[in-house]
């Protein structure tokens, strides 16, 4: 299901790309306001293809970011109230081998300080490995600009 999925959203990116490579038809001896008032509706529907191409190209990304930390939060909580009865029991432990309270109390906090740096940079790690831009839509939006100035003589 997800392979189709995947293949769907590659066929429809492709769709949109070969839709916005398309070259205009030959064009007649028109006044600039002529040829501006037929390119409104064509240039509204390249920002709406363009939108279009963004969010099919993000929707991926987006659904593994919010997979990524929605795992990382709830790992975080069990983790969390695992760590409290753990570390309370190592504290009674401590004490009842002849460590101060004090003393097994902060064994106990570096232990832990020591294993949030752990995960914390496991989980940015995992948040770094993901591109948030539409590197397609980017390179069609930089073609279409280039179009268009090649059109205006500028």
């Amino acid at each position: 299901m997800a392979e189709r999925r995947k293949v769907t959203e590659r066929d429809r990116t492709s769709e949109i790309t070969q839709q916005l490579d398309r070259p205009p038809g030959a064009e007649e001896e028109r006044g600039v306001k002529e040829i501006l008032k037929e390119l409104r509706p064509q240039l509204q529907e390249l920002v709406r293809l363009h939108g279009e191409m963004a969010r099919t190209e993000l929707e991926p990304v987006a659904k593994r970011a919010g997979r990524a930390v929605g795992l990382l939060v709830a790992g975080a909580v069990f983790l969390f109230l695992f760590l409290i009865f753990f570390f309370l029991a190592g504290m009674y432990t401590m004490q009842a081998a002849g460590f101060p309270p004090w003393a097994a109390a902060g064994i106990n906090a570096v232990i832990l300080l020591i294993i949030a740096g752990v995960l914390a940079g496991a989980g940015a790690a995992g948040l770094r490995g993901l591109d948030p831009k539409p590197q397609r839509t980017i390179r069609s939006v930089q073609r279409s600009i280039e179009w268009f100035k090649e059109q205006f003589g500028r």
